[in-house]
Order: C-alpha cells, then sequence, then structure tokens
C-alpha cells in the first residue's frame, strides 16, 4: 500500500533549515547587534549579539520539532496522531513561527530603516490563520487546544467549541495579516490581541454555554 504525499512535512523541514541558511548567507553583512524584539509601533527595542542568533535559528527549531514529536506519546489516551495532516499542520504553525521571528531579527538588521514590524503582524497574523485551521478538527487531548473543563468533560462539547474557536482564528489571523500591509503597525498590533483575546472570552463562554444545555436537556428528559 502506498502512503500518500503530504506537504506538510516538507514546508516544516523548510521552516527548520531557512533560518540558519539565512544566518550563514547573510552572516557578513550582518551588524553587531540583531534586533530580537519589537514594540506595538514596529521599532526594536531589545538586542543580542549576531554571534547569539545561532543558537534560535539552529537548534531551538530543530528543538521544536523534535519536542512535538514526542509530547502525543505522553498523553494517556493516545489522541493526538503526529502522522496526520492536522497535527502536521500544528507543526508547521510552531515551527513556522519561530523561524520566520528568527528570520524577521535578521532582515531588521539588515534593513533598519524598514518598518520590520509590519512583516511581524503578518507573521503572526498567517500563524494564527494556520492554528485556526489545526483547531477546528483537533481531537480531545490534554496538550493542545481549548481546554475548558467542560469541553475535556464531554467530547461533542470539545468538537463544537473548536469548531467555532478555530474560524474564529483563522478569520482573526488572515485580517490582522491583511492590515498589517496596508496600516501602521499599532492597528494590525491592536487588531490581533483584540480578535485573540476575543477568541478565547468567547470560546469558553460558549464552551459553557454547551454544558449548561446540555445538563437542561438531561433534566428536561429525566422528568419526563
Amino acid at each position: 500500500m502506498k502512503s500518500k504525499f503530504s506537504l506538510w512535512p516538507l514546508l516544516t523541514l523548510a521552516a527548520i533549515v531557512l533560518p540558519a541558511l539565512y544566518l550563514a548567507y547573510t552572516w557578513p553583512a550582518l551588524p553587531s547587534q540583531i534586533p530580537t524584539h519589537f514594540g506595538s509601533n514596529g521599532q526594536a527595542n531589545g538586542f543580542t549579539a549576531k554571534q547569539n542568533m545561532w543558537l534560535p535559528c539552529v537548534a531551538l527549531p530543530l528543538g521544536l520539532y523534535l519536542l512535538l514529536l514526542v509530547l502525543p506519546r505522553l498523553d494517556p489516551k493516545r489522541r493526538l496522531d503526529t502522522t496526520t495532516p492536522n497535527f502536521q499542520k500544528l507543526t508547521l504553525a510552531l515551527v513556522g513561527l519561530m523561524a520566520g521571528l528568527n528570520m524577521l531579527s535578521l532582515y531588521a538588521a539588515l534593513h533598519p530603516q524598514k518598518q520590520p514590524g509590519q512583516l511581524l503582524n503578518v507573521v503572526l497574523g498567517l500563524f494564527f490563520a494556520l492554528i485556526g485551521n489545526y483547531l477546528t478538527t483537533v481531537p480531545p487531548n490534554y496538550f493542545v487546544g481549548i481546554r475548558t473543563p467542560w469541553a475535556l468533560e464531554f467530547p461533542h462539547i470539545w468538537a463544537r467549541t473548536h469548531r467555532l474557536s478555530g474560524r474564529l482564528f483563522f478569520v482573526t489571523g488572515l485580517a490582522s495579516a491583511a492590515l498589517a500591509l496596508v496600516w501602521p503597525g499599532e492597528v494590525a498590533t491592536g487588531a490581533l490581541l483584540t480578535g485573540v483575546l476575543g477568541t478565547v472570552v468567547v470560546a469558553y463562554a460558549y464552551s459553557y454555554w454547551l454544558y449548561r444545555q446540555a445538563n437542561q436537556q438531561l433534566s428536561t428528559s429525566g422528568k419526563q
């Protein structure tokens, strides 16, 4: 039986390798200090020596990838399968976020006159869009997702909560990434934070509402 080809592992491999290649390629032109933190206005406000960039660009993406391979094995119910396309999307989202942030730092060091904060919001927006796409079909587990007590207790509440929150994260991510291309950094950052926090609040409230609805239905059927 032939195994099905999946693009997600290849994209994840690219996300692991590209920061190291970009660092090696740009090494002679890099300044001694590399920006690693940016304020809401898009300006760099934290720096590190360029020699320190080898760790985040080489070891951390690979280490995160290996951790994600091992983590599902710690789930006592083994509901997370690392071979499924859905879990591979999660792996790409997390490794890709780390790779994108590292490459953004290098790009900002090479182009200090530009506005890297806008690109930062694009990276974060795409990350939440991928996470949202993953959450819509994530199975119940103890590590990833909107782990409300009601969702963990009842599989149907988990499924409905994650379908809603996943779609909201997806829309929030794409909208903030699009805003980052046409508006100042503060607008896109505010939209992203509002969307993410709002999604979490809505997800918890919706999960509890589903629980109350299920209890009411049980009470009604018990009285009949």
